[in-house]
């Protein structure tokens, strides 16, 4: 006795591949310009150098040690100038912090599950 269709087969397969996509993906909220992904984060903070620390970067949680990286991403019209970034690293397992910089201050950026 056959229980499942090949259509049904084929139908539960797609479904499943999309609920990784869908379920608990999450993205950081900065003051401007669009979300950025976590997978985004975690990918710039292994691509780049996480050697450098500033005293004008935010505090991590508690205050604890950190490395750093930097980079800038432009955004979007009608913005035409390219915004900062730094990711920190901190903690074991690694924690990730996302600031951008914006009006001259480090803000840093909340994180949210995707909509």
């Amino acid at each position: 006795m056959k229980l499942i269709s090949s259509t049904s087969t084929v139908a539960l397969a797609g479904l499943l591949l999309l609920i990784p996509a869908s379920y608990g993906s999450k993205q950081y909220r900065c003051p401007r310009g669009d979300p950025i992904s976590k997978e985004d984060v975690l990918r710039y903070s292994k691509g780049h150098s996480e050697s450098f620390n500033l005293d004008e970067y935010p505090l991590t949680p508690a205050g604890k040690k950190y490395s750093s990286t930097y980079f800038t991403s432009p955004l979007g019209a009608p913005l035409t100038y390219a915004a900062a970034y730094v990711i920190q690293v901190y903690d074991n397992p690694p924690q990730y912090q996302l600031a951008q910089y914006n009006m001259g201050v480090w803000t840093v950026c909340t994180l949210e599950e995707s909509q």
